[in-house]
């Protein structure tokens, strides 16, 4: 897959409007929050703390979700596009907020469009609300990041890259085998030097919303030490081989970066692996094993949706739908793990979006059916503090779900789908 880089045709528009008394949270109540087949743009981000009162905000779209018109027949084809930020503090003030208006020129639509932008942050903790918009579709897509400047060991103060390129990784997933450089010029000036950890046992996946265990977490008890090239800039280089590993300069191992690994298309879809894991929250352990051990398990997998469907044609929808929520769970709740192998992503997977999202700062309650009736489903997931991630939510697990879960699976495997 190719890229294109941001050509700014245009001068950057910056606008400063600081300490408004305007109230903006992230917190709240959200319908379809996590459906990312309804949204026309789909952005992706890393946010870096590079500096004391400086932080960069890298971006990257698709190219061909974007319009591309020309003025006349001799004109090149742009895309007019705003970028704007607004950092608010935890009680929803307004701290700052600037946006960037640029012109890009069409290089290759089937590639991606990076670009970046430098956002005036102090040490804290901050929500930064992200608009991306499509200047000439009109169409904007507003994104949260929950930014963590609390000191310098946390995972925003590393940005990771791939080697050859320099192209930030986003979404934190690398494949195996890729060389890695990750830079931290917030702890160059540290004594100690950065402490790379590999833990290479497989994460689980999560019981059921009715057992009484909750998912296991990896422990840095059991990660090994792996030697890392760094040099006095804050940078240092190594390649990845498989599981988890945990970069830092914190002693105590408390704070870092976390790297992942997972296949090559990640968070799509694409590779026969990648198809047969999640079913197995719908199969038997018997079928999910033959699914495994067959040599063959695409015609294994047909073969399981085509007698779910009842045939060919319904089995297709079935299959859209299942590994849709799949890569919406990778992109929105991956952790230290794949999204869909996390708790909300499990819930996502079998009861799709919920009715009503509300979210505190204490976690999210998802809500399924109207609100005040009997028949009202709610799953209550609390946020956790991780060295991995900032995005670890672990449900609330009560015997009451099973009689929902059995109802849930049986009605995959009856061919109907739930909450579409």
């Amino acid at each position: 897959m190719n890229r294109i880089s941001v050509v700014l045709l245009a001068a950057v528009v910056l606008s400063i409007a600081a300490c408004s008394k305007r109230s903006l949270t992230p917190t709240g109540s959200y319908q379809y929050l996590y459906d990312l087949e309804s949204r026309d743009l789909h952005p992706e981000y890393v946010l870096y703390h590079e500096s004391e009162d400086s932080s960069t905000l890298y971006f990257r779209i698709f190219s061909s979700e974007l319009l591309y018109t020309r003025a006349g027949l001799n004109t090149p084809f742009t895309t007019n596009l705003k970028l704007k930020a607004t950092v608010s503090d935890a009680n929803g003030l307004i701290n700052d907020s600037l946006s960037v208006q640029l012109h890009e020129r069409v290089k290759d639509r089937q590639g991606w469009l990076l670009g970046s932008m430098r956002i005036g942050m102090k040490p804290g903790n901050w929500n930064l609300l992200i608009e991306f918009t499509d200047v000439t579709r009109n169409l904007t897509q507003p994104s949260f990041i929950a930014a963590d400047k609390t000191s310098s060991l946390t995972a925003q103060n590393f940005l990771m890259q791939k080697y050859e390129s320099g192209e930030p990784v986003f979404g934190g997933f690398v494949t195996p085998g890729q060389k890695l450089e990750v830079k931290s010029a917030r702890n160059s000036k540290l004594e100690a030097k950065p402490a790379l950890w590999h833990f290479n046992e497989d994460v689980k996946l999560p019981p059921p919303p009715f057992s009484p265990n909750a998912p296991e977490q990896p422990t840095l008890d059991g990660a090994k030490a792996v030697t890392v090239k760094s040099d006095t800039s804050g940078s240092c280089s190594f390649e990845v081989v498989g599981g988890l590993y945990f970069l830092t300069y914190d002693a105590a191992r408390k704070s870092g970066l976390c790297i992942k690994t997972s296949g090559t298309h990640f968070p799509r879809i694409k590779e026969v692996s990648a198809l047969q894991w999640p079913l197995r929250f719908i199969t038997t352990k018997t079928e999910h094993e033959e699914i495994v051990k067959n040599a063959y398990p695409k015609a294994v997998i047909d073969r399981f949706w085509i007698e779910c469907g009842g045939g060919k044609d319904h089995a297709r929808e079935l299959i859209r739908v299942f590994y849709r929520r799949v890569e919406e769970a990778n992109y929105y709740f991956s952790s230290y793990t794949e999204g869909w192998r996390t708790d909300r992503g499990m819930i996502h997977l079998l009861f799709g979006n919920p009715n009503q999202i509300v979210r505190t700062s204490q976690g999210e309650v998802w809500n399924y059916g109207e609100d005040q009736s009997a028949a009202l489903l709610s799953f209550n997931f609390r946020k956790v503090e991780s060295p991995w991630s900032n995005n670890v939510y672990i449900l609330e697990r009560e015997p009451g779900y099973k009689p929902y879960w059995e109802r849930m699976v049986q009605t995959w495997r009856s061919g109907k789908i739930y909450s579409e």
